[in-house]
């Protein structure tokens, strides 16, 4: 169930941080976590406590919106930063393969 978060401020401090800075790694999740292997860019919209919605970037200027759960339901917003390490280390894994 989407449960979302109180503190607002640090939801938004945090989108912004992956938005701005790990795009790279977003488009590696998305890539290898779903079925979206052609992903050109993907946007972070929200995140609350079962997953992540995403805008996801395709060819042709198509756009699709996905919710993308964690492992594990988050129980603060703070802990967003570990599960999203832990999707990243994950998808890395995955394209070593």
């Amino acid at each position: 169930m989407k449960e979302p978060f109180d503190n607002r401020k640090f939801v938004d401090y945090a989108i912004n941080h992956v938005n701005e800075d790990h795009r790279l790694e977003m488009i590696q999740i998305v890539k290898t976590l779903t079925p979206f292997r052609d992903v050109e860019d993907v946007t972070v919209m929200d995140y609350h406590s079962s997953g992540m919605e995403l805008l996801v970037h395709l060819p042709n200027q198509k756009e699709q919106y996905i919710t993308l759960p964690f492992e594990k339901k988050l129980e603060s917003p703070q802990e967003f930063r570990p599960a999203l390490i832990a999707m990243v280390n994950k998808a890395r894994q995955l394209l070593k393969n």
